[in-house]
């Protein structure tokens, strides 16, 4: 096999560029370190991960969540994913943008104040719309 040398189909070298492509990708993004972990110590993190109270709590949450989204018409996914991306995205944003630390208490007068700005409105707003679809959601299970 020394001298031999490999011959290969240009579908070939493309399928291949294309497996370094990713390889590359997976290990900047860290996720090639975090699989060779788990390939080379899989059954010491295994009874690790099965005792783990937290991962019990989230994949409890990931249950009643899935069950919750199975409940949904296709198009209710779609817009409460769309949703949920863009409501994330302004929330770390937002928390990215202050000093937790540095926030001052606002009274009465402060938020009349505040009522004035025009992002405060329409956070407001947002809140009130998501608040009145909650309360017509579970008015309509209780009765």
């Amino acid at each position: 096999m020394s001298g031999a040398q490999l011959e290969m189909r240009d579908e070939e070298v493309e399928a291949l560029k294309t497996l370094v492509e990713v390889a590359v990708k997976l290990k900047e993004s860290g996720v090639l370190d975090m699989l060779r972990v788990v390939a080379e110590k899989g059954m010491e993190l295994l009874p690790m991960i099965q005792n783990d109270v937290s991962v019990h709590r989230a994949a409890a949450l990931a249950d009643a969540a899935l069950r919750a989204i199975e409940a949904l018409k296709p198009e209710e996914v779609l817009q409460a994913k769309l949703n949920t991306q863009a409501v994330a995205e302004c929330t770390f944003r937002a928390l990215a943008s202050v000093d937790a630390g540095s926030v001052k208490p606002v009274g009465m007068g402060g938020l009349l104040g505040a009522l004035r700005d025009k992002d405060v409105q329409t956070g407001l707003g947002l809140l009130l719309a998501i608040a009145k679809a909650l309360g017509a959601c579970i008015r309509s299970k209780s009765g």
